[in-house]
């Protein structure tokens, strides 16, 4: 019996020595497997990853004007356009990215006539792992002026590269090849102003990605899955743009006026018939000059000024008589200067008189 007791005893002790030993080795093989776990995530982070870059991206926005909403939203076009549109999306967000590869350029279209005011507001939806890091990537690009490129390629690349579009290493490397300044994208990947334009898209009152609104109106989409078409979209701007927009300008009620009667004269002059003599109506205009001017330069004579014209004519009289007196009296003293020739026809002129 005791050697019974014994045995047990050494069984039990064995086995527990065992459960033990099998702890140790599985806590060193856990121990094990996060190192390499760690050490492989560290080579991966620091091998070069792909960032593919679309071609012409900076000459697709050359002739576009770019803006920031008060919350921090990207805008592009006229900020008096006559039509605004805002997108509600997320780089995460596959609807957004079909969205995005239909419609954009319809879009950037009607911008690019002066017709539409566009606004990205950047939403953290989607399927995509890192959807906020893209959305600061985006809006970091934004404060060096690229954030319309790095929308276009973040879209690019989640088609491209599924679940690994928006590593951290890939985020740097595309904006490294957008040449943007990597040390001042990093600091502002976390800053205070980014997260704030997140927090207002964030809290904005729509219920799912993407959402098209022009002017404050919600685009809904009559095909499946809520992405709205191209036709619905141009439709939709169309119809909100008044129906004057684009027509010149008319010119203010006086300047109109005085053109009309300007080519109304004109249209008299046209009508009235041509005379036959052009000497008789330069005649014409000549005797209605002379007549205007005589009109014009006539004083208007009053009862007053009777009296003082009367005298005025007398002492004129008076004038006149006195001169022709020393004319009479030169022309005794002085001898009349008789051309060569002229003493027969004097002469003759004696002779009649005599």
């Amino acid at each position: 019996m005791a050697k019974k007791s014994s045995r047990t005893r050494e069984a039990r002790q064995r086995r527990q020595k065992q459960r033990r030993q099998n702890r140790w080795t599985i806590l060193l093989l856990a121990i094990v497997i996060v190192a390499v776990v760690a050490v492989a995530m560290v080579v991966v982070s620091n091998q070069p990853v792909e960032a593919h870059i679309p071609p012409d991206l900076t000459e697709r926005y050359d002739d576009v004007s770019r803006s920031f909403s008060v919350e921090g939203y990207p805008q592009l076009g006229d900020l008096n356009a006559p039509v605004t549109l805002e997108e509600y999306a997320s780089f995460a967000c596959p609807g957004c990215e079909a969205l995005h590869s239909d419609s954009f350029d319809a879009i950037l279209d009607r911008v690019r006539g002066g017709q539409v005011l566009f606004t990205y507001v950047p939403m953290q939806t989607g399927s995509i792992p890192n959807a906020q890091g893209a959305a600061r990537a985006a809006l970091c690009a934004g404060r060096q002026g690229m954030f319309w490129e790095m929308h276009d390629v973040l879209f690019d690349w989640q088609t491209r590269y599924a679940n690994t579009a928006y590593s951290q290493n890939r985020l740097l490397a595309g904006a490294e090849g957008l040449g943007l300044n990597t040390t001042t994208l990093t600091n502002c990947f976390n800053s205070a102003a980014i997260s704030e334009t997140l927090n207002s898209a964030m809290a904005e009152d729509v219920t799912g990605t993407p959402t098209v609104q022009v002017n404050g109106v919600t685009i809904i989409a009559e095909r499946a899955g809520g992405v709205p078409s191209t036709v619905e979209i141009v439709k939709a701007i169309d119809d909100a743009t008044p129906n004057d927009w684009g027509m010149p300008e008319e010119p203010p009620e006086d300047e109109s006026e005085e053109t009309e009667d300007a080519s109304d004269q004109e249209a008299d002059i046209e009508r009235q018939p041509q005379s036959e003599d052009p000497a008789g109506e330069e005649e014409s205009a000549s005797s209605a000059s002379a007549t205007q001017s005589e009109a014009e330069e006539s004083p208007v004579v009053t009862t007053d000024d009777v009296s003082e014209e009367a005298a005025e004519e007398d002492e004129k009289d008076m004038n006149d008589a006195d001169a022709a007196a020393t004319v009479e009296a030169t022309a005794i003293d002085q001898e009349p200067v008789q051309e060569p020739g002229s003493e027969e026809a004097t002469e003759d002129t004696e002779a009649s008189d005599g």
